[in-house]
This record gives C-alpha cells, structure tokens and sequence, in this order.
C-alpha cells in the first residue's frame, strides 16, 4: 500500500484532478446537448398539441353559435 501512495505526485494528482474535471465537463456538455434537443422537442409537441386543442374549441364554438343562432331564430320564427 505505501508503495502505490508513494507513486502519486503532486505532479500526478494535479494530471489526475485535471482529467477528471475535464471529463465532468465533457459529461456536462453531454448532458445540456440531450436537455436542448428534449427541450425542442417538448416545445414542438406542446406546439401541435394546443393547435389541436384550438381547433377543437373552434369547432365547439361553432356548433354552440350554431345552436343560438337556430334557437333564437326557432323562437322570433316559431
């Protein structure tokens, strides 16, 4: 055990601290790549999610309106 400790430099842990940090930044930038294209993704779904949504509330308004304007006529007409 003491033959390994005495092996490692201030020189070497410095490399070692160097390569380790680096990989976590390697990771990190991984990391923010996948959250930019989850996060286009999502706003492309939500996207097409509320122009479906909209054009469900357009076609319900449209029968409501429908609907008042036969009633309103149903009730001066009939």
């Amino acid at each position: 055990m003491e033959a390994t400790r005495s092996r490692w430099t201030d020189e070497r842990m410095d490399e070692f601290a160097e390569r380790t940090e680096e990989n976590f930044r390697e990771v990190r930038r991984e990391i923010r790549g996948v959250e930019t294209g989850l996060r286009s993704e999502m706003n492309t779904r939500f996207a097409k999610l509320e122009d479906k949504i909209d054009r469900r509330f357009d076609i319900l308004f449209g029968a409501l309106a429908t609907g008042f304007v036969a009633a309103v006529i149903q009730h001066f007409l009939g």
